[in-house]
């Protein structure tokens, strides 16, 4: 009898400490999401984000306007735009890369070169284009020496680009 009346009352205190009240959240647009959450932690969560929001002071908008640059040249005001440079090389290994980069640099001194890192490999990039036409007739010149070379979209100096 001393069991049933310790099983009953730790099963019956079990009971009192179970949550009280669950919000139920339901979305079933592409999909159902239901989530439960214990009314207590709603509470808590909203009067946290409240708290954050009361503090923050209110954020100015800058309402400065950069100058207005009426110029004939096309980079006044851009140092980097979207270009072109030609990839003559890429490899897993960066020492690899830098020595064709060094190797390169050495031959053609009038193009400028890169190492970049493209997730696994590393490609050696040169010059800097506006367009692929563009990159085109220094990709024939190039082809007789690094005959895997062609052009890829990336940032350039407008300054340097041809």
């Amino acid at each position: 009898m001393k069991k049933f009346i310790f099983l009953f009352l730790i099963s019956f205190s079990s009971c009192g400490f179970a949550q009280n009240k669950i919000d139920t959240v339901q979305i079933i647009n592409n999909g159902t999401l239901n989530m439960e959450i214990d009314s207590r932690i709603n509470t808590v969560l909203k009067a946290k984000e409240d708290a954050v929001c009361a503090h923050n002071a209110p954020i100015k908008k800058n309402t400065e306007k950069k100058p207005i640059v009426h110029s004939n040249d096309p980079c006044a005001g851009t140092p980097q735009i979207n270009g072109f440079k030609i990839q003559i090389y890429y490899s897993k290994d960066r020492k690899d890369a830098d020595k064709v980069r060094n190797e390169f640099a050495r031959s053609f001194p009038e193009l400028s070169s890169q190492t970049a890192y493209f997730s696994p490999d590393y490609r050696v990039l040169v010059g800097d284009y506006f367009t692929r036409a563009s990159a085109s007739r220094d990709i024939r010149r190039l082809k007789s020496k690094y005959n895997s070379a062609f052009s890829i979209p990336f940032k350039v100096l407008c300054r340097k680009a041809k």
